[in-house]
């Protein structure tokens, strides 16, 4: 199947959309917005995993998609601080730690605070902690990517993801909509 379309065929689909009733259009570009909207969530999640090397349900967790009506536009927030490694499901072995998806830390620990906070962490090598027990090392908690910083961080990468929705969704599933709320 090959489709064709020119700028007249644009011209003549805009003016019928035009003579829609106000009620309808709103429907149609509200119910529209708000799939391309869940469509955009959900690319941006399959590429954000692989990208950060990070479960596609845990960064899926973190992203949100909405569509504001009243100023047409949709927004998609992928909102997130660094994953702490011990949620990704970290383990204790003999060389360091091991986590799915990061590979191994050496010289990594699994510890648990006195708060109940449960980390992987290590010590960081030439520093000294301040407290009066001497020549101890100061600590670190190890953490995964942060999922928001890879988005800063390539804006061409997920501006291309989001173009790409808008050019193969949006305009089919304005027309789908329409024809769900025309009466037959």
């Amino acid at each position: 199947m090959r489709l064709e379309m020119n700028s007249k065929d644009f011209e003549e689909l805009e003016r019928a959309f035009r003579r829609l009733p106000g009620e309808i259009r709103t429907k149609a570009m509200r119910r529209a917005m708000t799939r391309v909207a869940q469509t955009a969530r959900s690319r941006i999640v399959a590429r954000l995993g692989p990208h950060t090397q990070m479960p596609r349900d845990l960064v899926a967790a973190l992203t949100t998609a909405h569509f504001n009506a009243g100023g047409n536009t949709s927004k998609v927030v992928a909102e997130s601080g660094w994953i702490p490694l011990q949620r990704l499901g970290a383990v204790q072995n003999a060389s360091g730690v091991y986590a799915k998806l990061r590979g191994s830390y050496r010289h990594a620990f699994i510890a648990a605070m006195k708060s109940g906070h449960v980390g992987a962490f290590r010590r960081v090598p030439g520093t000294q902690m301040s407290s009066a027990t001497g020549k101890r090392e100061q600590i670190r908690e190890l953490f995964a990517a942060n999922p928001a910083h890879a988005i800063t961080n390539n804006p061409d990468v997920y501006l291309d993801v989001l173009a790409g929705v808008i050019e193969d969704y949006f305009f089919p599933r304005v027309v789908h909509e329409i024809e769900r709320l025309l009466p037959r």
